[in-house]
């Protein structure tokens, strides 16, 4: 077992080459010789004792050893690279990048964000509008982020904001005309992503089971989803914390008390070494407290949940 640490260089030339899977295209993206990195994988393996890269070729392959230390490496330059980024961050005061998909972001972030800046005047807060998961290794201008899912990323912590329920909402004019359940299989069944079979989860709670659900995806953006539905193209299932708002105020109606338990939700995420720091924990807290908040009372609405 080596008993020094590796040098620095080594370590981004074999990151690089792992990336890149070509020594030329990482000896251009360090300014050096593809020689230089040749050397300096060679010596990490020596050191190392054990091969990293299986060569075939120009094209590398990592070894299954050549993986897991790749894991290691990445985890540990991404602390680096956040760590020199807060540094070198703004003197007036913290910022606090998180990353969320739009639809959050416009249905629910932004309408309370005059309660996060009375609250925590001295956090400068920064919203990443994305649909992309982070890689909090390259991306170390990211905080946090708010992912959707079933909790289960690797190289983070991830923490569920809510216990959410999905619901059937329509417009106003709409749901007068669906007096029972099955009345719905007469409209545009609205989705977002056919990955999850959320309508077929609601329409067996509704005890529906004989007319598989037949969808229609406008979009892959939920805004466009939530939107169709209060202009009357059609009814969507969507997630309570996002529509709460609108059911309150009336723009959407759920024309039935059945509230479905959502198999996916969404969890607050950020590397593992930053979850106890003051500011993600600030925000961290915020969030789950606004969240619980936005689906207080809503029972009313939409009943209780069931699985």
């Amino acid at each position: 077992m080596p008993r020094d640490l590796p040098s620095l260089n080594s370590i981004r030339a074999f990151e690089a080459a792992a990336r890149h899977q070509n020594f030329s295209r990482a000896a251009d993206e360090l300014s050096v010789t593809q020689s230089a990195i040749s050397r300096q994988v060679q010596n990490l393996e020596a050191q190392l004792g054990r091969p990293l890269f299986e060569r075939n070729g120009p094209r590398l392959a990592l070894t299954p050893v050549g993986e897991d230390y790749l894991a290691v490496v990445r985890e540990g330059l991404g602390i680096i690279r956040r760590g020199t980024t807060r540094l070198f961050r703004t003197e007036t005061g913290p910022v606090f990048t998180i990353s969320l998909l739009p639809s959050m972001i416009v249905q629910w972030f932004v309408p309370r964000l005059s309660d996060f800046i009375k609250q925590h005047p001295d956090i400068s807060l920064r919203l990443d509008a994305s649909y992309d998961v982070v890689d909090f290794a390259e991306a170390t201008d990211i905080d946090a982020a708010i992912r959707f899912g079933e909790g289960h990323w690797p190289g983070v912590a991830a923490e569920m904001i809510l216990d959410d329920v999905l619901v059937l909402v329509a417009s106003p004019d709409m749901a007068r005309r669906l007096k029972k359940p099955r009345d719905v299989l007469g409209e545009k069944l609205l989705v977002e992503d056919p990955h999850w079979d959320f309508w077929g989860l609601w329409l067996e709670a509704a005890g529906i089971r004989d007319a598989p659900p037949r969808t229609e995806r406008l979009s892959d953006d939920t805004n466009v989803q939530i939107q169709s539905t209060m202009l009357g193209h059609g009814v969507t299932l969507a997630r309570g914390m996002l529509v709460a708002d609108a059911i309150r105020e009336g723009r959407l109606v759920c024309p039935f008390k059945l509230a479905v338990r959502s198999p996916v939700q969404y969890y607050f995420v950020c590397p593992r070494e930053r979850l106890a720091e003051e500011g993600v924990s600030t925000v961290k807290r915020w969030i789950e407290r606004a969240a619980a908040k936005t689906v207080a009372g809503m029972e009313r609405y939409w009943g209780k949940p069931v699985s």
